[in-house]
């Protein structure tokens, strides 16, 4: 608990205190003072799409719809899970779709969403593993594991396929080698809501609440 004294997150999520050089944060371990857990927090920054005209959605390519522009996100520190404004609101929605995907060994847990302080917040199970960028930085990888690596991205590709989803977010950051040597698929609901601030509906047609909100699956 002594190394997260730094920022609290919806009056939960304790920060540690960022680095000297670090101005914006993206990605930081935090603790959840209410289940006495080490968890991760992804943020999306919110960008200048809300709350102005909105563009005509005629001629746009399959899947886009209009979105709004305008003026920046309010940036009130208080977190909402519900926000009013309809472009954020859309966003956190999106996030909080893929967090509803069952549980999978292969997939990272997404635990709750919110925003806070003009951003959008993605809190996630705390894995002892590192992004594959970290380990091709170092080395290659021999043939025969990336050919593990491979598989088991594709064993996560198929559940999310399955459940209606596209992952479009797959990068060696996004891809986790964990200690133990399996792997772990990871970013569907940072891309989601990516995706939704930009104006398109990431979220299968089909795809419905199966159970509590994300904030409450633990």
């Amino acid at each position: 608990m002594d190394d997260y004294a730094g920022r609290v997150l919806a009056d939960r999520y304790r920060l540690p205190l960022p680095p000297s050089d670090e101005y914006e944060l993206t990605e930081s371990p935090a603790f959840d003072t209410y289940s006495g857990q080490e968890v991760l927090v992804r943020q999306v920054p919110l960008p200048e799409v809300v709350e102005a005209e909105v563009i005509d959605a005629e001629g746009l390519p399959e899947g886009f719809t209009a979105r709004e522009r305008g003026r920046r996100a309010p940036a009130g520190r208080s977190a909402t899970r519900s926000p009013k404004d309809p472009a954020v609101r859309r966003a956190v929605e999106a996030a909080q779709a893929a967090a509803r995907i069952p549980d999978h060994p292969r997939l990272d847990q997404v635990f709750d969403v919110f925003a806070e302080g003009g951003s959008l917040w993605i809190v996630s199970e705390a894995v002892s593993a590192r992004p594959l960028s970290a380990l091709l930085a170092e080395r290659p990888l021999s043939p025969y594991r990336a050919a593990e690596v491979a598989a088991d991205v594709v064993m996560a590709l198929r559940v999310l396929h399955a459940h209606g989803w596209t992952h479009r977010n797959i990068t060696a950051r996004t891809v986790l080698v964990c200690d133990d040597g399996r792997v772990m698929l990871t970013g569907l609901a940072v891309g989601a809501a990516e995706e939704a601030l930009c104006g398109y509906d990431p979220v299968p047609a089909q795809d419905e609440p199966e159970g509590p909100p994300a904030q409450d699956r633990r």
